[in-house]
């Protein structure tokens, strides 16, 4: 897949961009199957964020495209791979993971402010995700980013996304180099926000260290999206603690080894 040079240079700016149309009805059909899948018979990655006090389903699920064959098929074939190592500069790409999000209809429940690293049991620049849309999302209801978020060289501690009120993982991610997550809610006026309204088809690709958030879902209808995660050249394994998320039981690699082997496999070379 060619990416135009402009969105290249926008996304190592800003570390978030959204591109159009990229994926066709098959590859959404194809997706939403294997999302019906997930919801069915979720894995030992699965979060169920508000079954106790929320209202309606949100539910994500995430390292489990060897089992689901509509997930295998996307991230093997679909050239998500390409599009990731275009923007990332990298010449070789390793898929780290997938991860479904569904928020039900008229579920309000917030994501939380946060980036994805401190979470992942990965370390590096070139890491990045690809959020593809399944269902119309409005912009009030879509992902935000905070644009140039990425280059400021801070980790957050990761937030709780059963409670978006509780206070931050201080215990579960055992590094000394987190801090505490500012009130980005209410620093909303000064901050330079980046979200849009999405199609079927639409991705919005962000880098691991970019700081975001969304809102619940208030639309009548469910809101789908499929993630797939990707590491370039510089990534190695990295072990985070007992919270580290995803799970990967059967991985056999040892902090500081390349990301590489039959758990996180190369997609794409140059």
């Amino acid at each position: 897949m060619e990416v135009d040079p402009a969105i290249i240079t926008q996304y190592r700016e800003e570390g978030v961009v959204c591109i159009r149309n990229v994926f066709n009805e098959r590859w959404v059909e194809s997706l939403k199957d294997g999302v019906a899948t997930s919801l069915q018979s979720p894995s030992v990655n699965a979060r169920h964020y508000n079954a106790e006090h929320g209202v309606g389903i949100y539910l994500t699920d995430a390292a489990v495209w060897r089992q689901i064959p509509q997930y295998r098929e996307f991230v093997m074939d679909s050239g998500a791979g390409a599009i990731a190592a275009a923007l990332m500069g990298s010449r070789k790409v390793n898929i780290f993971c997938d991860d479904m999000f569904f928020k039900d209809a008229n579920t309000p429940q917030p994501t939380p402010w946060h980036h994805d690293m401190p979470y992942f049991p990965v370390e590096g620049d070139q890491v990045c995700s690809i959020w593809l849309a399944l269902d119309e999302v409005p912009k009030e209801d879509s992902v935000e980013y905070i644009a140039g978020s990425h280059r400021w060289g801070k980790q957050f501690h990761p937030r709780s996304f059963y409670d978006p009120n509780q206070k931050d993982h201080e215990g579960c991610f055992p590094s000394a180099v987190l801090e505490p997550m500012p009130d980005f809610e209410g620093q909303r006026e000064e901050l330079p926000l980046r979200s849009w309204a999405m199609s079927p088809g639409d991705v919005q690709v962000f880098h691991g260290y970019t700081v975001h958030g969304a809102a619940g879902n208030s639309t009548d209808h469910c809101r789908r999206a499929f993630i797939t995660r990707w590491c370039g050249d510089d990534v190695v394994y990295a072990w985070k603690g007992e919270s580290t998320y995803p799970r990967f039981p059967d991985c056999t690699l040892k902090p500081g080894d390349q990301l590489d082997g039959e758990t996180f496999p190369v997609v794409f070379r140059a």
